[in-house]
């Protein structure tokens, strides 16, 4: 079983931004602003979902390359791991049914999702198309800075911070959990409560899980991850389809292995 999942993308605008059609010539931020971190890490109703850009940014169309389109602050796009200090991103901009099969995307183009302009087209370039439930999208794909993207929204980061600042009990786990919007039930043995996320399309076309946390009597004692995340004092093991499960020290290594085993069972039989 591989698990298939429409993600619907919302263009958030805080205040209304003026796209630099110069962009070209903008620099890439060196720093984050603090009071938008502090402005979203204490409003803790709205959803994450997944990462948001810290902009308006400049999108490329490899690491250091030429800037292709611009997005706006907040937007919500699909990244890979961080690599050299840049990100892989994806975005879906509506696009009208019949320019479904559109090979190019046209320079000074706005970008529109949910009928708001949330960027522009600074460069033409090629492009794939999508349809489906009456609607049509293109698919901008490029690299963009690791100061363009928000810290805050980054499950892995949050992780990783929760991991040095709080106890885990489940209920210091509650905010994270609900923060992010988890899922529960990803897997079912001896009584574990799970919660989980998926990747993004940009890095599976049918995405499998990203980070699954596992409770044992309301206990954290380790999680599933897609991606490498530096743990001290934890043993990580290394799965197929790139998961990788790492426990806490203090969880008996016999349950460890047996997790495992379990997981190395589960994925022979839904690959």
């Amino acid at each position: 079983m591989m698990m298939i999942r429409n993600i619907l993308y919302i263009a958030v605008v805080l205040f209304a931004v003026s796209c630099n059609h110069n962009a070209a010539q903008e620099p890439e931020k060196e720093t984050l602003s603090e009071t938008t971190i502090n402005n979203e890490e204490d409003n803790h109703n709205i959803p994450i979902i997944a990462e948001r850009i810290d902009g308006p940014a400049n999108i490329r169309d490899k690491p250091n390359g030429e800037i292709i389109f611009t997005l706006d602050d907040n937007t919500l796009v699909e990244v890979t791991q961080e690599k050299d200090g840049w990100f892989e991103l994806l975005v879906y901009a509506d696009i009208e049914l019949k320019e479904f099969g559109m090979d190019t995307i046209k320079k000074g183009r706005s970008v529109i999702i949910d009928g708001e302009s949330i960027g522009r087209i600074m460069k033409t370039f090629p492009v794939s198309t999508q349809r489906g439930q009456g609607k049509a999208s293109v698919m901008l794909h490029g690299y963009t800075h690791k100061n363009n993207i928000k810290p805050e929204t980054v499950i892995e980061t949050r992780l990783l911070e929760n991991l040095k600042n709080n106890n885990r009990n489940i209920s210091s786990w509650l905010e994270f959990i609900n923060l992010f919007v988890l899922d529960t039930n990803a897997v079912d043995f001896n009584g574990y409560k799970t919660f989980y996320n998926y990747e993004n399309t940009l890095g599976d076309p049918s995405p499998g899980f990203r980070i699954v946390l596992l409770f044992e009597n309301d206990k954290l004692v380790g999680f599933i991850h897609s991606r490498e995340l530096e743990l001290k004092s934890m043993k990580t093991y290394k799965l197929k389809w790139s998961y990788r499960i790492s426990f806490f020290s203090d969880y008996p290594q016999a349950k460890q292995q047996s997790f495992v085993d379990y997981m190395n069972k589960w994925i022979q039989e839904v690959d």
